[in-house]
């Protein structure tokens, strides 16, 4: 594993991906962010020349980003590149060293005596830490103890841990208001079975809960998928439980996230409902739609300033580690697409 075959799998020159891990001034940062994914994939680990580490001081001058793998086939959300260019920028611009790890969160346990945070990682150069995804509270309240951390669009309410996140409240709000101008009075909440907590998740039903308060509309547990933890239920079971919930009047369901959006429009699709003539459907993050789907009514989260931002805080808690806690919210952006539309006239 070297340069040459990152640079060849990337379709890049051998000097473009040198200089991305030396952070040379003239590579954007979704280069620097490609290279840095696929070298954390690969396992490739750079180390700089005796020269180049004699030019500054030998003190803490790196940053790791540990992205949460789940231990799920297709669990995985692809926004880890758009925050790691964010990073990658802020961190180029204080000629500081970004480092990626690829870490399974199942299997992530940091004790409180555990010397090494991963195998293999040098302690002593690194700064701080920035976490995307979930990780096991107990892991993440030990790592705090250790280095600087913040975590990205995760939060620990538990924990006294910096989070930079999206602004939850303001984008399920502007999707539900959308949907009730259109009509719609009947609603559902749709999410996925996850092995970790996903405060993420909580989030959002919370707000759709709120908004059903402030519209005054009905509360109905059974027009609700996999938002108790002790009732969790397979991808191919959500959809069955919206079709029964379709079925009992429900005309807008909101999804907790875009891939479990593009999801059931597919499999609604395929079993006859017809997306929005029968039912609206909203997802949240932005993603780019997969082929043969309609564009979600959606948030896009802007995961590049959360990236901008992570560092942001990280530098301010390395300068302040006694400071209060920060939660910083990020306004997403509504996107109006085509799975949303009045309600079917009966």
């Amino acid at each position: 594993m070297n340069q040459k075959e990152i640079a060849e799998r990337l379709n890049l020159s051998r000097t473009t991906v040198s200089r991305c891990f030396t952070n040379h001034p003239k590579i954007n940062p979704e280069t620097r962010a490609r290279v840095f994914e696929l070298a954390a994939q690969m396992g490739y680990a750079y180390s700089p020349p005796r020269n180049a580490t004699e030019e500054r001081p030998r003190t803490a001058n790196s940053v790791a980003v540990l992205v949460g793998l789940p231990s799920e086939v297709g669990e995985r959300v692809d926004t880890a590149r758009e925050i790691l260019a964010g990073i990658s920028e802020r961190l180029a611009a204080e000629r500081l060293s970004l480092k990626v790890h690829y870490v399974d969160p199942a299997g992530f346990d940091l004790n409180p005596r555990s010397r090494r945070i991963l195998p293999g990682m040098n302690n002593a150069e690194m700064m701080g830490f920035i976490l995307l995804y979930p990780f096991k509270e107990y892991s993440v309240g030990n790592l705090i103890t250790k280095f600087p951390t913040i975590c990205a669009l995760d939060d620990y309410e538990s924990l006294e841990v910096d989070c930079v996140d999206v602004d939850q409240t303001r984008g399920i709000s502007s999707l539900m208001n959308h949907l009730y101008q259109l009509g719609h009075r009947k609603f559902g909440f749709v999410s996925w079975k996850y092995t970790l907590p996903t405060p993420w998740v909580e989030h959002r039903f919370g707000v759709y809960v709120e908004n059903l308060f402030r519209h005054r509309l009905p509360f109905r547990q059974e027009h609700l998928v996999n938002v108790y933890r002790d009732r969790q239920i397979e991808p191919d079971a959500v959809v069955e439980a919206s079709l029964k919930m379709i079925g009992e009047g429900v005309t807008a369901i909101v999804c907790a996230a875009d891939h479990q959006a593009y999801h059931l429009v597919r499999e609604l699709k395929k079993r006859g409902v017809r997306v929005p003539r029968d039912v609206s459907v909203t997802g949240f993050d932005g993603e780019t739609p997969p082929k043969g789907l309609p564009q979600l009514t959606t948030i896009r989260t802007p995961f590049r300033d959360i990236g901008v931002s992570s560092v942001v805080s990280m530098l301010r808690r390395v300068s302040h580690p006694s400071a209060p806690r920060r939660h910083i919210l990020v306004s997403g952006r509504f996107i109006e697409g085509a799975t949303t539309g009045k309600p079917p006239q009966k």
